[in-house]
């Protein structure tokens, strides 16, 4: 059941097997269609192939008839699938500190692990924004797991909080879907279709404000149980674990030969590591420098200059050319469309 592109524990794929089968579909013989054994998930250690994972959220987009299953997914979320980082999200001081803590673990629950899908956090003006990155990998599934991604952290926000968070503003870089009705629900705002990224706005005001089950306590204990959760996880993961040396310091990534000194292996076997996971050191690097750069850009008051040097580009002419290559626009269009 091991996979390189999905990083899915038995406990994400038992809760969703449960809740399809309240909405009436025949999750054993979806499970059994992609190799899944019901009797191995409760297993803790089980995981669940891209392949297999892919097929059962194919097979229940199709025969699903309750609207978006993206969407439902993500509000029904249950905390059980985040299991200790949903405590130490809800344990924390701060919504800020939640926010830090659930990116920092965010390939930990059952989802698409490594690049496929990736959130930061920004505070720009007054607003708290999540900016959410979904590779084009993602194929056929792309919107239905960023509509997971949306209303899980609505979902979550409410766990953490007590109630609901302040949503100011929603845009996303894809057409108005058929159900796009159903958004106004969830989100309690306008939503913009068609944007160069996919943004959630709120209130930053209440970034700082104290949590209901805040305890100092609790959050070191949890902290500690993730980051040894998370390590044992990710271990054959390879490119997530170079992921989290270079987004230290996307201006100076240290070399090939420091990354695999630091994951304790040659650089020919680190190589061919990233090679079966599809990636090339190099591309990985254009990654998160790409994702920085997205959000940096939506800081207005960080000038196109600044934000080369930030990612390591000696002069705003070089970053212009490649983020025009990742994106198909030059910086400062980007940025107009983002205000637009």
């Amino acid at each position: 059941m091991g996979g390189h592109g999905i990083n899915t524990d038995a406990r994400y794929m038992a809760w969703l097997l449960d809740f399809l089968a309240g909405e009436g579909l025949d999750a054993d013989a979806l499970a059994g269609a992609h190799g899944i054994s019901v009797e191995r998930l409760y297993r803790p250690q089980t995981r669940i192939s891209d392949t297999s994972h892919r097929g059962v959220l194919r097979d229940a987009q199709a025969r699903f008839q309750g609207g978006s299953l993206g969407l439902q997914l993500g509000l029904h979320r249950s905390i059980a699938t985040l299991d200790q980082l949903a405590y130490l999200m809800m344990s924390s001081a701060t919504l800020r500190e939640s926010i830090e803590h659930g990116l920092r673990f965010q390939n930990y629950p059952g989802r698409f692990s490594g690049f496929h899908l990736v959130t930061a956090f920004s505070e720009i003006e007054g607003q708290g924004c999540y900016q959410i990155h979904a590779h084009d990998s993602l194929g056929d599934l792309r919107l239905l797991v960023v509509e997971e991604l949306l209303a899980a952290i609505i979902t979550t926000s409410r766990w953490v909080l007590g109630r609901a968070l302040p949503v100011t503003a929603l845009k996303v870089d894809y057409p108005a879907p058929d159900h796009s009705d159903e958004y106004a629900a969830i989100f309690n705002v306008p939503v913009q279709f068609d944007c160069p990224a996919i943004q959630l706005f709120f209130d930053a005001d209440i970034l700082d404000q104290p949590l209901p089950h805040a305890s100092p306590q609790s959050a070191a204990l949890y902290a500690r149980l993730c980051e040894e959760t998370s390590i044992s996880r990710n271990q054959g993961d390879i490119a997530w674990r170079m992921w989290r040396i270079i987004v230290d310091n996307p201006a100076e990534p240290p070399s090939l030969e420091v990354c695999a000194a630091l994951l304790h292996c040659s650089v020919r076997t680190l190589s061919r590591k990233l090679q079966a996971q599809g990636w090339q050191y190099q591309h990985l690097v254009d990654q998160v420098r790409e994702i920085h750069a997205r959000r940096y850009l939506s800081h207005p008051g960080l000038s196109v200059t600044h934000i080369a040097h930030q990612l390591g580009y000696a002069d705003s002419s070089g970053f212009h050319r490649v983020f025009k290559k990742w994106t198909g626009l030059a910086p400062s269009e980007y940025r107009a469309r983002l205000v637009s």
